[in-house]
């Protein structure tokens, strides 16, 4: 078990938001005995030997403890539905689109039935009034969309000896979000959980399979700029039981309200415009405005 109490979690997330970038790599993982010097006797003096940090893990046990401070809501599902600024149940997947992306932003947004794509529509914020549900791509295996504002063209993908694509960090106008989804947490641990750490989260929706996705608002001044800011926190969300591998700066994340197979990819919060401000705290449940 990590040396942290759920506290201690959530006020290093916190924390991690306004600090400087002077402390050293893997600090979120300091504690005592913890990344410490080892010194070893030569001749030609001590030398030095730093133990890297422990590579961070889901601990169940730490989620539940998490999870347990709300325990008095029966149900978050329902309190995330009455909670939310913009009302779950009038949207569709392109009204969610037109929230995250404002009009006359000249804002455009892969859209994907094929992950292994290069994606099947170029959504548009500026025409986002002529665009409708009928207009995506659909397919059994659900509906996704890079959360990056991108070009919508195509750019030499220098890691892939120069290969075209329109998704890679080249296309990116935007740092914007970071996705957050778990696969191996209890859906309703993991739900718990979101609504009381301290980040941005403007959407929350179900992956229409067992895992939820989350999508934080960072704004980011680069990708430089985003890796830092989510190396700080991934120790600590990790722990809690974030996908590790989903902690990318271009990450595909699941369109809300779209369709896998039968199942729907249920939309549970909406907030374009979020403040950090943990989402336990937003006050007696009054409904979102639609």
């Amino acid at each position: 078990m990590p040396p942290w109490s759920q506290a201690e979690l959530i006020h290093k997330i916190k924390s991690a938001r306004t600090a400087s970038h002077s402390l050293p790599r893997g600090h979120l993982l300091g504690t005592r005995g913890q990344g410490r010097s080892v010194h070893t006797s030569r001749s030609s003096g001590p030398k030095q030997i730093v133990a890297r940090p422990a590579k961070p893990k889901f601990c169940p046990m730490v989620l539940k403890r998490v999870a347990s401070k709300v325990e008095d809501i029966s149900n978050v599902g329902e309190f995330l539905r009455m909670v939310s600024p913009v009302s779950v149940d009038t949207q569709d997947s392109a009204g969610v689109l037109s929230r995250l992306y404002r009009r006359g932003s000249g804002e455009k947004v892969l859209i994907f039935s094929d992950m292994n794509s290069q994606g099947q529509k170029v959504w548009e914020a500026d025409g986002s009034e002529k665009f409708h549900n009928h207009h995506l791509p659909t397919g059994d295996e659900g509906v996704w969309f890079l959360p990056q504002p991108v070009t919508g063209e195509f750019h030499a993908n220098p890691r892939l000896d120069g290969k075209l694509s329109r998704r890679s960090e080249e296309a990116v106008t935007s740092w914007r979000y970071l996705v957050l989804e778990s696969d191996e947490a209890e859906a309703d641990d993991w739900l718990r959980c979101l609504i009381q750490i301290p980040l941005r989260i403007a959407c929350i929706c179900e992956s229409g399979g067992r895992s939820i996705h989350a999508l934080v608002r960072l704004d980011a001044e680069s990708k430089v700029a985003w890796d830092a800011l989510v190396h700080r926190v991934k120790p600590a969300l990790v722990t809690l039981g974030a996908d590790p591998g989903a902690l990318s700066a271009v990450r595909l994340t699941r369109l809300p309200q779209a369709r896998r197979g039968k199942r729907v990819q249920r939309l549970l919060y909406l907030n374009p415009f979020p403040d950090g401000t943990p989402i336990v705290r937003r006050g007696n449940p009054t409904g979102g405005t639609s």
